[in-house]
Order: structure tokens, then C-alpha cells, then sequence
């Protein structure tokens, strides 16, 4: 009886000695897993924002007139997150005639919207130049080869993480300085380094998302 009774000891013992191993093991494999989860969460890639095109026709020379004060833009917001939506609540864009930002032309807003991750969002308008010296403008044009625009943004962005909650708002503003030409236009389109970006952002994620199985 009391040989039997040191079996079921020693086999209790060597249960509960097992059991402790796996929560030494598995204990902190899941407390660096939390850890990762958290800060991929927390830190996050800043969305970017592009002009992809610019065209004043009262500057093309083609046109030979300065009747038409409309600005063609077309404008991109990219999501180099591999995890997270950006939400972005809505966008002021103001366009300047000088790099400097003190004489702004026209603005318009961008309703809210969403960019889904490793996405890119793309709007294209019009909007009518007010205060702009079509004149000077061209002087410039002739002597330098081109004038400096500069196109700005302004909002708020939240991201989410695997669509389970938002984060708080954080400020986002950006700006971009465009050259026109005597076209009246400035082609920017900038897709390859931003998608190259992008896959490196993801290429890193992988490879940390990877390193939580061992």
C-alpha cells in the first residue's frame, strides 16, 4: 500500500513539475506576444499624402488666356499601415501661389472617409483661384521656368486595429510645393515609391508576426 501510494506521489509530482515548465515557458511567450500586439497598435506609420497632378489652364501658354482661374488637381492619401484602417475626419486643402504659405488662392474640404490598410485613396476636382496674379505669374513662369504652388492638408486620422476599436485623434498636416511650368501643369506622380513603402512596411510586419510562433 505504501509502495503504491509513493507511485501516485511521484507521478503527481512529476505532473505538476511539467505543468510548471510549460507555464515558465508559455507564460512569457505570451506576455512578449501582448507586448508586440501592443505596440504594433500603439505605434503607427504616419498615412501619406501626395499630388499626383496640378494644371492651371491660365497659365498654359497653349491656351493664351488668362479667363480661366479653375485649378485640376488630382490629390492621393496612402495607408502604409499592414494591420490598421485610417480614418480621417474631414480634410481642409488650401492651395498658395507662393511656397512660403502667407497668400492662399482657393480651398476646399474633403467629406470624412476611410483608407483600408495598405490602400491608397485618390481625389481628382476643380476649384476656382482667387487672388492669384495670372500675370505675375507668367512673368515668373518666363524667367525662371516655373513658379512654386504649394498645396496643404489638414485634419484629424484614428487608426484601428484589426477593426476591433479606434485610437484617439491624432493631428495630421502636410504640404507639398509643385512646380508649374509654361504647360500650366506639373505631372508628380509618385505610386512607385510610395508602394515601395509600403511593401517594406509590410515585409517587416511579417517577418515580427512570424517571430510570435516560436
Amino acid at each position: 500500500m505504501g509502495y503504491f501510494g509513493d507511485v501516485r506521489r511521484y507521478g503527481q509530482d512529476t505532473v505538476t513539475e511539467a505543468y510548471a515548465i510549460r507555464c515558465c515557458i508559455y507564460l512569457p511567450l505570451a506576455v512578449i506576444c501582448l507586448v508586440l500586439m501592443v505596440v504594433l497598435n500603439i505605434y503607427h506609420f504616419s498615412p501619406s499624402f501626395n499630388v499626383r497632378r496640378l494644371y492651371i489652364p491660365a497659365l498654359d501658354k497653349s491656351l493664351n488666356s488668362s479667363t480661366n482661374a479653375s485649378i485640376i488637381f488630382d490629390l492621393s492619401f496612402t495607408n502604409t499601415e499592414k494591420l490598421s484602417n485610417v480614418y480621417y475626419d474631414p480634410v481642409d486643402i488650401t492651395f498658395y501661389d507662393c511656397p512660403n504659405q502667407n497668400h492662399s488662392i482657393a480651398n476646399f474640404t474633403i467629406p470624412e472617409f476611410t483608407v483600408k490598410a495598405v490602400e491608397l485613396n485618390a481625389f481628382s476636382g476643380a476649384v476656382n483661384a482667387t487672388g492669384l496674379d495670372f500675370k505675375a505669374a507668367k512673368r515668373e513662369i518666363a524667367d525662371n521656368g516655373f513658379k512654386v504652388f504649394h498645396v496643404s492638408v489638414e485634419t484629424s486620422v484614428r487608426y484601428d486595429y484589426y477593426g476591433f476599436w479606434k485610437t484617439k485623434r491624432y493631428g495630421y498636416r502636410r504640404g507639398e510645393d509643385v512646380k508649374i511650368g509654361d504647360t500650366g501643369a506639373a505631372n508628380l506622380g509618385r505610386e512607385m515609391f510610395v508602394w515601395f513603402r509600403v511593401a517594406l512596411v509590410g515585409l517587416v510586419v511579417m517577418f515580427l508576426s512570424t517571430d510570435l510562433y516560436f
